[in-house]
């Protein structure tokens, strides 16, 4: 059982918002923002190069919480600024020439779409697996696509167009046998249910801290599986943290996902994401996972009985952010309206998700996703206005 009041009173911002904007950016707890704040006055008075060298310690915290959470190494484990960045730095590295082949799914997120184009604009051949009719990746056709001209197998883990929970581990034992990459966007995962890398199967995993992991915006984690980096190019861009400059002409990639940082970095971030990590395994994962449930299924059942509402999930498993339309529509200027009203929430559209949203005729969604700090009576007042629109 999770104490639900003693969460929220470590978290500030319950008290001034119903924020169900948490597959956006989260909430953080307030032991994420006093540690970020000891961090900066700290270095405000010794100096940004010094308090790094004194909590050189505290800083390298972080490889060892978000080790425990992926059940992976810490030297597997990348501190980067965004899970864009993280998907970019693993996408980069993999080698791409005319006529291979990436395979990729209907809930891929713009950021990661423009790198599909760009490879596409170079002859690399990109598909779409087609989904089941669950609105899922068809994890058999992904089988029958395979042969030897794939090298990158990518896939966004829960969509943030329509909710839906990919089914990731069968991808990752579709793939386990291929020499093709498998990169797994788990940006929409990370923070709202359990991760387990070898039980995934994927040779990278991205994630940011904003969202449900509630840490500090500015950062992220990528997960380079160390078996696989040999099979890699080098880092598309290097710094002294990075790599080692040898000589005149040589330079050495430093051992394991550190090849994927650079030597500036948001530091305060970096104990701050470290907390919130920490902070979450406490609160247990698992519990957090049942708890998003809970609070998504009752907005998700209150809005169908909703007649002007219209719910836009896919998939059989759906995590906690539930997409809908009001009257047939989502517009901006209502979510705005909720806003003034305390409710948070988003609302992507189209150009956010083309391959889901654009493929369904769908200009843009309503996106509300509960945290486990919510409440049943959060669900239930948000419903109310929502029916108010």
């Amino acid at each position: 059982m999770l104490d639900i009041e003693q969460i929220r009173r470590d978290t500030p911002g319950c008290d001034e918002v119903i924020h169900f904007n948490n597959a956006g950016s989260s909430l953080p707890p307030a032991v994420v923002v006093d540690a970020m704040v000891d961090y900066l006055r700290t270095e405000a008075v010794t100096g940004g190069y010094e308090i790094a060298a004194d909590r050189a310690d505290g800083l390298a915290q972080i490889y060892d919480s978000t080790a425990q959470y992926l059940g992976c190494e810490p030297s597997e484990v990348a501190f980067v600024s965004s899970a864009g960045d993280a998907w970019w730095r693993a996408f980069a590295s993999v080698t791409l020439e005319a006529g291979d082949r990436i395979l990729i799914s209907h809930a891929e997120y713009q950021a990661n779409a423009f790198a599909f184009l760009q490879a596409a604009e170079r002859g690399v051949e990109v598909q779409i697996v087609p989904n089941d009719a669950d609105g899922l990746i068809d994890v058999e056709a992904l089988g029958s696509m395979l042969d030897e001209r794939v090298k990158l197998v990518s896939l966004t883990h829960v969509s943030m167009s329509n909710g839906a929970i990919q089914p990731a581990a069968d991808v990752g034992r579709a793939v386990a046998d291929h020499p093709a990459v498998f990169l797994l966007d788990s940006c929409q995962a990370a923070g709202q249910m359990p991760l387990d890398v070898d039980q995934l199967g994927c040779d990278f995993l991205a994630y940011t801290g904003r969202k449900w992991m509630r840490g500090p915006r500015g950062t992220g984690i990528l997960y380079a599986r160390s078996s696989v980096l040999d099979r890699l190019g080098p880092p598309t861009f290097l710094d002294g943290r990075s790599a080692t400059w040898n000589d005149d002409n040589t330079y050495t990639l430093e051992p394991g996902a550190m090849r994927f940082e650079f030597g500036e970095q948001h530091f305060s971030g970096k104990i701050g994401l470290d907390v919130a990590t920490r902070y979450m395994l406490d609160v247990g994962v698992d519990a957090i996972a049942a708890r998003v449930g809970e609070l998504s299924s009752r907005l998700r059942n209150n809005l169908g009985e909703l007649p002007e509402v219209t719910i836009c999930d896919e998939g059989g498993p759906r995590g906690g952010a539930v997409t809908f339309m009001v009257r047939g529509e989502a517009l901006p200027a209502s979510g705005q309206a909720l806003r003034a009203q305390g409710l948070n929430l988003s609302v992507p559209g189209r150009s956010n998700a083309q391959y889901d949203l654009g493929h369904r005729g769908i200009e843009a969604v309503f996106r509300a996703a509960a945290h486990y700090f919510n409440t049943e009576a959060e669900v239930d007042k948000a419903t109310e206005l929502i029916a108010g629109l």
